[in-house]
């Protein structure tokens, strides 16, 4: 019983709990996962329950693994409860066990995303739908959405709102017979067929429901509906549900988590217990108080204060910046300092709300010597986005630089297949051309190709030479942007994946603001010295000191961890809260529990940096401090002065350019009606050549760089650069 010494008394008290439902409100390094473990330890240990008899969910695999472990170390080997895992292996396990009662063969397969994707984009060949009208992609993301919603394809069929939504719902009906047919289930059937499983058989749900007679949940706050269905069903029996979780770190809304399967917990599971984890292990007491501070404006929670038996600790340090750049140079500048006092540079972590975000902060770390690693993302110069527009100027910039026209040939779709590219190639290197070349010379490809070919590749190399006669008169970041713009990649980006659109367009405007920076720092330097610095700024070194390796990562990929010091920078409106997040108040106690869990990742010190100006689209925008800092109480921060670092800021800051640009970002919570330059305005009907009427929900900046939100029928919203959307309005 040893193991329960190491326990505070609230914990103790949901170890051994009593039978029934309960649900535990965990707070950020309250030793959730003590309790967990300590609870299955002790359901074995007072012979409660055999270890088959438990049942305990994870979100990963990870977790799973790190709970038997546990389990093992207190117990023994022979005791390790085989039914610990995520949601998708317990779904695999039940449906190998019940195949007949599920209607599959024993031996069925699991598709990946992968696998399915290819079996979608053979059903749209079989059945004469375009690739570059409907992406393979985006079919498939949106059968996940139906199946995740329970919603099967005759039902999707009936639902749809429009030409888009009829045509992936004949795609869903092709691609479950073919499923069936293959014996085939994908990942998100794991889950549904299982729910649909002990939902539909009487007898298979009471077979397992009445042999768990505990079921715990790691993480309650991340589940979605299946989830939730899948778990109140077999833990229907015995009623021994035993839910851990925090609702003030619930920030996966858009994976379909709901947060009010936590907030309504007592009303789905009646006569539940509640225990609320408030000793927080990990953080200062300022940390706290300030996290406590902020989450109390939420009007969506169960309510709980994080404190602690440990010291008060430095108070958060506040700063703001004048651009991005300083802000990169100052976390740069910091992580120097606290190296200079002894600290591993493996403590410091930061954090930001969007990828985008890491472009600047890797340079300036770059340039500083200062070793680091992207976590849970792909480094900004390594993402696929990125890559594809400096192939583009790679190819612009070296003509015989044939793997990067591979890389881009076809992409947007241009119908240029892998076949005619080796052909070209081949035909190159007799002739000792370079691929454009030979391509322009007349007769050259048709002995080999077909004339349509021909004609295509022969489009695509004058598309390139026109950019290579332009390099004089263009400055980098202008050929960056007329790039973007002729080859049409953000609307590519669009129907490639809609759903990662926003984001990987994020990505392009901040390469763009790398451009300018660029053009800046170097008085117009060349495409080629451009391209030096981004190979040298991605090409990542492989560090395998941990300690010595600065983390950066978005503040979602640091849920679930904790570090010494904390850097969190872009704390400002339109990033920290999102500008997408805005118009809707659920959306933003999201945006709020968000920064919560990034102030309680914190255990010693906390930095939250925010900018005057930030570049979008190659321009400088005004920024405001996130209303968030206004919800710590003054006594716990101490407050920097604004800091400008470059000489030339202070007069750029007096600009007339500045001035006419400001207002947009200084209205940010206004709520009427505005327009931009004269030519959109929020509430405006336009049509889009491609998704028909919608209607204009935000406008964002001003001129070239105006940025709108559109609502189209059906629920749908998009984003659209203005020069780029092609819209027509409507008087």
């Amino acid at each position: 019983m040893n193991y329960l010494d190491n326990l505070n008394d609230r914990q103790k008290e949901a170890v051994i709990c009593d039978n029934g439902p309960m649900l535990v409100i965990a707070g950020a390094g309250s030793g959730k996962t003590r309790v967990l473990t300590s609870r299955i330890t002790w359901l074995l240990d007072q012979q409660k329950a055999s270890p088959w008899e438990i049942l305990a969910f994870t979100f990963t695999n990870k977790a799973a693994s790190e709970m038997k472990e546990r389990v093992v170390e207190t117990t023994g080997a022979e005791n390790a409860p085989p039914w610990i895992g995520t949601f998708h292996a317990t779904g695999v396990k039940l449906l190998r066990r019940e195949y007949e009662a599920a209607g599959l063969e024993q031996n069925f397969v699991i598709y990946d995303t992968d696998d399915s994707t290819r079996m979608i984009r053979q059903i749209m060949k079989d059945i004469g739908i375009d690739k570059k009208q409907f992406a393979p992609k985006m079919i498939r993301n949106k059968i996940s959405s139906w199946k995740n919603e329970d919603i099967d394809p005759v039902q999707a069929n009936d639902e749809a709102v429009d030409f888009r939504d009829e045509k992936i719902a004949s795609v869903y009906e092709i691609y479950e017979s073919k499923m069936r047919q293959s014996n085939a289930l994908d990942f998100d059937d794991l889950i549904l067929r299982t729910v649909k499983l002990l939902h539909d058989d009487d007898a298979v749900r009471e077979k397992y429901a009445s042999r768990f007679k505990y079921v715990l949940v790691d993480e309650f706050q991340d589940t979605n509906p299946l989830q939730m269905l899948m778990i109140s069903m077999l833990s229907s029996y015995h009623n021994n549900l035993f839910a851990v979780g925090d609702d003030d770190q619930s920030i996966y809304s858009w994976r379909g988590a709901r947060i009010e399967n936590m907030l309504n917990f007592n009303e789905y599971f009646s006569g539940a217990g509640l225990i609320k984890l408030e000793q927080n292990y990990r953080s200062t007491g300022n940390i706290l108080n300030a996290a406590n501070a902020v989450i109390g404006h939420n009007k969506s929670r169960k309510g709980k204060t994080l404190w602690t038996a440990g010291d008060a600790g430095v108070p958060l340090r506040v700063e703001q910046l004048g651009d991005e750049e300083d802000e990169a140079a100052l976390v740069a500048e910091i992580i120097q300092n606290e190296s200079d006092k002894g600290r591993r540079r493996g403590d410091i972590t930061i954090l930001y709300r969007t990828n985008a975000q890491s472009r600047m902060l890797e340079d300036s770390l770059r340039r500083a010597s200062i070793p680091h690693q992207v976590v849970g993302a792909t480094a900004f110069y390594e993402r696929r986005e990125i890559r594809d527009i400096l192939a583009y100027l790679k190819i612009v910039n070296n003509p015989a630089d044939s793997v990067n026209l591979g890389r881009i040939i076809n992409v947007p779709k241009r119908r240029i297949g892998d076949a005619t590219v080796e052909k070209l190639l081949a035909i190159a290197s007799e002739n000792q051309l370079t691929p454009g070349a030979a391509a322009a010379q007349s007769g050259l490809l048709e002995s080999d190709l077909p004339g349509a070919a021909c004609e295509r590749l022969r489009q695509f190399f004058s598309m390139i030479e026109s950019w290579r006669l332009m390099q004089d008169e263009l400055s980098v970041p202008q050929l960056v942007e007329k790039i973007v713009e002729k080859t049409g990649y953000l609307d590519h980006l669009e129907s490639d994946d809609p759903t990662t659109s926003p984001a990987r367009s994020e990505n392009i405007s901040e390469l763009i603001n790398s451009a300018y920076a660029f053009d800046e720092a170097s008085d117009g330097g060349t495409l080629a010295q451009f391209l030096e610095q981004t190979a040298l700024t991605g090409d990542a070194d492989t560090i395998e000191d941990d300690q010595g390796v600065v983390r950066m990562m978005t503040v979602h990929a640091a849920k679930g961890l904790e570090f010494p010091f904390v850097i969190i920078v872009g704390v400002e409106e339109n990033l920290m809260p999102h500008a997408s997040n805005l118009d809707d108040e659920s959306n933003l106690e999201e945006e709020r529990r968000l920064f919560y869990v990034a102030l309680t990742r914190a255990e010693q010190h906390a930095v939250l940096l925010h900018a005057r100006m930030r570049r979008r689209f190659g321009q400088r925008d005004l920024c405001l401090p996130s209303r968030f800092l206004s919800e710590i109480p003054e006594e716990l921060v101490d407050v920097k002065e604004i800091a400008i670092k470059k000489p030339t800021l202070s007069s750029f800051l007096n600009s007339t350019k500045l001035q006419k640009r400001s207002r947009p970002a200084v209205d940010v919570f206004r709520d009427d009606v505005s327009q931009v330059d004269g030519e959109y305005f929020e509430g405006q009907q336009v049509i889009h050549p491609s998704m028909g009427q919608g209607k204009i929900e935000r406008v964002e900046g001003s001129g070239e760089n105006t940025k709108l939100t559109i609502d189209f029928p059906g629920g749908v919203r998009k984003h659209y650069l203005a020069k780029y959307a092609k819209l027509s309005t409507i008087d």
